[in-house]
């Protein structure tokens, strides 16, 4: 039965992958958002973009969400391997219950 709880484990896992992936799908937009108004600020001022105040803070916060992207990447791959690990585990803890019970032992 300890497959049970390494499945729930991985279940728990899954959706933390999840609610990262919504994370990074939201930053990328925020990202996109930020570099519109940029290329906005640059258009409309091809000469001077790179001294006005709200293109700094534009690109300020699309280099901290590209930090912040960076960060839940690292995260994703770190549970996605946690989960490889838990299949192998449940799989494995499941091929010994029936190896048990068809020889006979609990």
């Amino acid at each position: 039965m300890a497959f049970l709880a390494l499945a729930s484990q991985k279940s728990v896992l899954t959706l933390q992958k999840n609610f990262y992936q919504l994370q990074l799908v939201s930053n990328l937009n925020e990202s996109r958002y930020y570099q519109e108004l940029a290329r906005a600020i640059e258009t409309a001022d091809p000469d001077g973009y790179d001294t006005n105040s709200q293109w700094i803070m534009y690109n300020a916060m699309d280099e901290e969400l590209d930090t912040e992207k960076e960060s839940i990447e690292n995260q994703l791959t770190a549970i996605e391997a946690e989960i490889s690990s838990l299949k192998t585990l449940v799989n494995n803890s499941i091929k010994s219950s029936c190896q048990l019970n068809i020889s006979g032992g609990s």
